[in-house]
């Protein structure tokens, strides 16, 4: 048994040695892996450098984008006014010269009244009656809340 004992012992130290070459590998191993976990860390902040300047470029031109499309609605709002203003200098032309025919058609009925109401003869009365029958404007105006107000 003692025999055994002392193979077992022997035995023992070759194990240790194969132990502590086992643990200098596997530290060396460690080593190579904290080496490359260095050398994967530098390239993912390489990396991330890389991509956090993708993400800035891409911030810039999505901020240049949509700079650029506000400039367009702007420019778009802008025009819309514009057009509308113009519109609106038309609309007043318009109705002043409406107002205008209104005026002289108001004119015009006033003489016919004056000539009906002295006309002292039945029949010229009668005749001054289905003469002074003026078509009177046809079309109905429309007037837009959202122009008028109301």
């Amino acid at each position: 048994m003692s025999d055994d004992a002392s193979t077992e012992t022997a035995a023992a130290p070759s194990k240790a040695t194969s132990r502590s070459g086992g643990k200098s590998s596997s530290s060396r191993r460690g080593g190579a892996s904290k080496s490359s976990a260095r050398s994967g860390s530098k390239t993912s902040s390489s990396r991330s450098g890389s991509s956090s300047s993708a993400r800035s470029s891409a911030a810039l031109t999505g901020s240049s984008a949509l700079a650029s499309a506000l400039r367009e609605l702007v420019s778009g709002i802008e025009e819309q006014v514009t057009a509308i203003t113009a519109l609106s200098g038309q609309i007043d032309e318009h109705v002043n010269a409406l107002n205008d025919l209104r005026a002289e058609a108001t004119s015009r009925l006033l003489h016919l009244d004056d000539l009906r109401s002295a006309a002292e003869d039945v029949n010229l009365s009668a005749f001054l009656d289905t003469s002074i029958q003026p078509q009177l404007p046809q079309v109905e105006e429309e007037f837009p809340e959202r122009i008028y107000g109301g």
